[in-house]
């Protein structure tokens, strides 16, 4: 059923997209540092913004996911130490205590 909803969604958004893209064939020119000009569509100038900012969100994020990654690989091991200590616990032999 995810499937399902995340196909429609994305087929939506591609949708949007092209719509947008064909609203918008103005022609801008965008000025960079040292006298570098680019002349092109509007929509292409704002995907590759979008792009560029999609790529810098996931750089950013990425330090967490490794660090979260580590965190968990970490926690697992020490469930299989606690998991091994209480096999061990239980196959002791029980003293009378009195």
């Amino acid at each position: 059923m995810k499937r399902v909803f995340y196909t429609i969604l994305a087929i939506l958004v591609l949708l949007i997209g092209i719509a947008f893209a064909v609203q918008n064939r103005q022609v801008v020119e965008l000025s960079y540092y040292f006298g570098l000009k680019w002349t092109g569509p509007l929509s292409l100038a704002l995907l590759t913004t979008f792009a560029f900012g999609v790529v810098a969100g996931y750089l950013a994020s990425l330090r967490t996911v490794v660090r979260m990654q580590r965190q968990l690989v970490q926690a697992r091991k020490e469930i299989r130490h606690i998991e091994q200590e209480v096999v061990n616990l239980r196959s002791l032999p029980i003293k009378d205590v009195i």
